[in-house]
């Protein structure tokens, strides 16, 4: 993911425009089954929990559906239309949506057993390390990550006395894109590089091109980097 991508992506007005794509994405791959098999393996029903970049929903329903309480937080309004639709086609309706950025939320009193950040922390203003030290300061039971950047790659280092690390996880997920014609895929590009591309640019799109499955698919793989702390039970009221 290059840097202007990343600075791009940090705009949320950028995700009100790439919503779209981030839809035609998710259609047409499995990216986050693992992230959610993982994630259901150490939930429990009933827990409070907040999403933050909860994005499409795609973490924060199927934790409502199991009987969490959810704070999703997602400030891109295309984003969140997505999200909302995809609720009601699923008939939850006790999902809580706040428009809000994490730099705005400032709710320190408040009391969650799990807060998530799934591939978000780098794309804010704040930095994942200031980010994630905002995250602790919030004193949630447990804390889930994941990140295709590798925390330990962070300016500041990840330690705080009063969580353990439960575990780290590394997978390689396929993340690729699958486009109904060429002229999307190049669209997609132009989008994200905010330009056209050039003749030369626009070649090696059609080259990197496979068609298979009635679409035309740009191959790609993520190295996806799942984290979770547990706050000792000393440490609890």
């Amino acid at each position: 993911m290059g840097d202007a991508f990343c600075t791009l992506a940090g705009d949320v007005a950028y995700w009100d425009g790439y919503s779209q794509w981030y839809k035609l994405w998710f259609e047409h791959n499995n990216y986050h089954d693992e992230v959610l098999e993982t994630l259901m393996e150490m939930v429990k029903p009933g827990w409070k929990v907040l999403d933050i970049g909860a994005g499409n929903g795609v973490l924060s329903l199927p934790l409502c559906a199991i009987g969490c309480e959810v704070s999703a937080l997602e400030p891109s309004a295309g984003m969140r239309k997505l999200l909302n639709k995809e609720a009601y086609r699923r008939g939850i309706d006790w999902i809580r949506v706040d428009n809000r950025r994490w730099e705005e939320f400032h709710d320190f009193s408040a009391e969650f057993n799990l807060i998530i950040a799934c591939n978000s922390l780098h794309l804010m203003p704040l930095g994942t390390g200031h980010s994630l030290k905002k995250i602790f300061s919030l004193k949630s039971k447990n804390i889930f990550v994941v990140s295709e950047i590798p925390l330990e790659n962070s300016k500041r280092q990840i330690l705080f006395d009063d969580y353990t690390r439960a575990f780290t996880k590394k997978k390689a997920i396929e993340s690729s894109f699958a486009y109904h014609s060429i002229a999307e895929a190049i669209e997609h590009w132009s989008y994200k590089n905010r330009r056209a591309p050039g003749p030369c640019e626009e070649r090696e799109i059609k080259t990197k091109l496979i068609w298979k499955h009635n679409h035309f698919w740009m191959q790609d793989m993520a190295s996806v980097h799942m984290y979770w702390w547990t706050r000792h039970a000393e440490h609890e009221a």
